[in-house]
């Protein structure tokens, strides 16, 4: 006699779409056909897993669902919700995907239906490239969310205890004109430091149109500096910044460019991480090339990339990173190629990877001026 959970899972597997059922603890406990074909495990190697070897990104665009699900098991309501996102195949190929989901009692056992929708076919979403530029701008940030939060903690705290340093001087008997004026003059410098990050952050975070100038490449790499240098120290990762002196401008978008840079070095960072303490360093150089281009490489003494990875890096959702978007090089070659520049990698001699930028200089010599038609 066939029981209610297995007359609702031969229901399930007829349904011509993609489903994935699982448990309160997020565990799969049946996954159809068409789920298994969509992400290239078997059924059998599904069932057990955990929903985060298929929904593995996170963020507000791309949602792991089995929070989310669970939030609505606890609630007592059937309605489904939907959850863009990112899910992963078994070779580490992401896709960008559309998740459903809903819930229902089999067996006095409350679960979790997930009906996945793959957006990577779907011409729609090619169509929107600002959405997933500003998606991956946002996965970059998000990954320096706790060091970016110390790098404000520090001229915050600064301020504050000139602040109090300051309200004593003019409460004592005799205020020391002196310290009290230096007190003043740390509080306005700390108060630019913050607010300088805060722009920054800003200006990454902000969706707009492209914004052509002429820029100094120069400074373009060492706002991102700026901004990588606590999460370098989070990660006991030694940074270098080798940027060459009164460089040739270039017509570009600012913002563009800084995501690329950040995008750069988060990733090198990364190929460090398992390095011995003495070989976690990410150099940069900045310097112009005779044919007419500057040159931005981020050097890093990881393990280098394989022959496999070298061809992959570069598509649209490939990630080697268990949190990642697979985003990130794929936009980062794009915004390059749309400044007439170029974009690769190669492994160094030693160790480690190299990626190279490479930019076209504007003829508009070296000082700032207006934008070229």
């Amino acid at each position: 006699m066939l029981t209610a959970k297995t007359r609702f899972g031969e229901t399930l597997n007829m349904l011509p779409v993609p489903i994935v059922t699982a448990d309160q603890s997020d565990r799969i406990v049946f996954a159809n056909d068409r789920a298994a074909q969509l992400f290239g495990y078997t059924r059998e190697e599904l069932i057990g897993g955990s929903t985060a070897m298929l929904f593995p990104g996170a963020g507000p665009c791309a949602a792991n669902p089995a929070g989310a699900a669970n939030q609505a098991l606890r609630g007592a309501t059937s309605a489904g919700a939907v959850h863009t996102l990112i899910a992963r195949r078994r070779d580490g190929v992401s896709f960008p995907a559309e998740a459903e989901t809903s819930h229902c009692r089999i067996a006095n056992q409350l679960l979790q239906i997930t009906t996945i929708s793959d957006w990577s076919k779907c011409p729609e979403f090619g169509r929107n490239p600002k959405e997933l530029e500003h998606l991956a701008r946002a996965s970059s940030l998000g990954e320096l969310a706790g060091s970016l939060a110390h790098e404000l903690k520090q001229p915050l705290t600064a301020i504050l205890f000139n602040a109090q340093a300051a309200k004593k001087f003019i409460d004592s008997e005799t205020v020391n004109l002196a310290e009290l004026r230096e007190a003043l003059e740390d509080i306005v410098s700390d108060n630019c430091r913050a607010n300088d990050v805060i722009q920054k952050i800003r200006a990454l975070v902000r969706k707009g149109d492209v914004e052509l100038q002429m820029l100094d490449v120069g400074s373009v790499v060492r706002d991102i500096a700026l901004l990588v240098h606590s999460d370098a120290l989070t990660r006991e990762v030694r940074t270098s910044f080798d940027i060459a002196d009164n460089l040739a401008l270039i017509c570009g978008d600012r913002v563009q460019l800084q995501q690329v840079v950040l995008n750069l070095l988060l990733n090198a960072f990364d190929a460090v991480k398992d390095c011995a303490p003495a070989d976690r360093l990410v150099e940069t150089i900045v310097r112009e090339e005779p044919d007419g281009h500057v040159r931005i490489t981020v050097k890093d003494r990881g393990q280098g990339l394989t022959v496999d990875n070298m061809d992959k890096i570069f598509r649209p959702f490939f990630t080697t990173k268990p949190q990642g978007l697979g985003l990130g090089l794929s936009i980062s070659r794009t915004i390059a190629t749309a400044h007439q520049g170029r974009l690769w990698a190669e492994n160094n001699d030693d160790r480690g990877a190299s990626f190279h930028l490479t930019l076209p200089l504007s003829r508009g010599g070296r000082q700032p001026g207006g934008l070229r038609a």
